[in-house]
């Protein structure tokens, strides 16, 4: 299913995020990541005038890791397709004809049903597109959280951080990690099952 999924994901790509968007994705995570470089090296000067010095090559890597994390999320916040993402609903269907077509989704799913079929079909390529969307966010967001989790291991490893604080920012990378992979990963395989429908 993730394999289907991944090649429709791939051939999709390009045409639901053009070069224009691509563009300004690349644009947008630059500005973020240079601001929060910046930022974080002021913090840390900031904090070096403090008497907790934090060594100053370290300091620089983990502003740069960091900020290439910050970078990426701002390139996935960065709009990616028309407003109203919405599929329109289809007309004269039941909530239990919705959910019989919610089960062609599931895991081990029925054969479709031919009264299904039109409904099944109503739609498919607007939300392939939208998922193509979501994924590439989500992807992004991995990408950030990655930065995110590297910096943090690189500051810990060169500025003690008292245990509960370490308990706090495990639990908050760890949440940030099922939150923006699990959309990507589950688009995936939704497009996966969209494709064998």
């Amino acid at each position: 299913m993730f394999k289907i999924g991944w090649q429709v994901y791939r051939e999709r790509l390009p045409e639901v995020i053009g070069e224009r968007i691509r563009r300004r994705m690349v644009l947008v995570g630059a500005i973020v990541a240079a601001t929060a470089f910046v930022v974080l090296l002021f913090v840390g000067v900031l904090l070096d005038r403090l008497d907790e010095p934090v060594p100053g090559p370290a300091g620089v890597v983990v502003a740069v890791v960091v900020a290439a994390g910050f970078g990426c999320f701002g390139a996935s916040m960065t709009p990616v397709g028309p407003k109203g993402w919405a599929l329109p609903p289809i007309p004269g269907i039941g909530w239990r004809t919705q959910e019989a077509i919610a089960r062609y989704y599931g895991r081990n799913p029925p054969a479709v049903d031919p009264q299904h079929r039109d409904a099944v079909l109503h739609g498919l390529l607007e939300s392939r597109d939208q998922i193509v969307r979501f994924a590439t966010r989500s992807f992004l967001q991995f990408a950030s959280w990655v930065g995110l989790v590297l910096g943090t291991v690189v500051f810990v490893l060169t500025f003690p951080v008292d245990g509960d604080r370490m308990i706090v920012l495990l639990g908050v990378w760890f949440m940030w990690l099922v939150i923006s992979s699990g959309t990507g990963v589950m688009g995936i395989r939704t497009l996966g099952r969209q494709e064998q429908l």
